[in-house]
């Protein structure tokens, strides 16, 4: 049972005859009565503290609690970043490498490529050349036969006073190409 500060107050005592003196006795109750109120008061404050204390705790636990799962969410987010960034980073390189032997092949295909195309105009270059000696030396050995054809037959026509024929198509063959004539007068 819980006593008030009103029970002491209004605690009935009997009276006999040798007692307490009545006015004594109630000034020390009142007196009691007061201190038990304001402990019960101070008590009450204390309580309300308590509480408002335990809920702040309850509040701060709380914000510890999202706290902790906060930083464990964004410790796992920056490692699962820094995981994705080295396999990401691996991937590019692995990806460059890849690029730099396809490049590098597709250079030596086309080195390749290019020295067997030299090697084709070289051996062109070598048959033209070849070829154009040999029209050459054929044309020279022509041009010297009709010489000394054309010599011949000037020896046997100035001896009878006739122009060759041969002579005559020299001439249409010079004019053709732009030379002139030589003059019969200097043969």
């Amino acid at each position: 049972m819980r006593i008030t500060p009103l029970d002491i107050r209004k605690q009935p005592f009997r009276k006999v005859m040798w007692g307490f003196d009545p006015d004594e006795v109630n000034s020390f109750l009142e007196m009691v009565a007061g201190e038990f109120e304001a402990l019960i008061k101070h008590n009450n404050e204390i309580a309300t503290e308590a509480k408002s204390g335990s809920e702040k705790l309850e509040t701060y636990q709380k914000i510890e609690k999202v706290l902790n799962q906060t930083l464990i969410t964004a410790q796992k987010a920056t490692d699962d970043a820094r995981v994705n960034a080295q396999r990401e980073a691996d991937l590019i390189i692995k990806d460059s490498h890849i690029r730099a032997a396809s490049f590098e092949d597709e250079s030596r295909r086309r080195v390749h490529d290019l020295h067997n195309e030299l090697l084709i105009l070289k051996s062109q270059r070598d048959s033209f050349f070849s070829r154009f000696k040999s029209l050459l030396a054929n044309q020279l050995l022509l041009l010297d036969t009709l010489s000394d054809d054309v010599k011949s037959l000037d020896s046997n026509e100035s001896k009878k006073g006739v122009k060759p024929p041969v002579q005559e198509t020299l001439a249409e063959i010079d004019a053709g190409i732009g030379i002139s004539a030589p003059d019969d007068s200097v043969v």
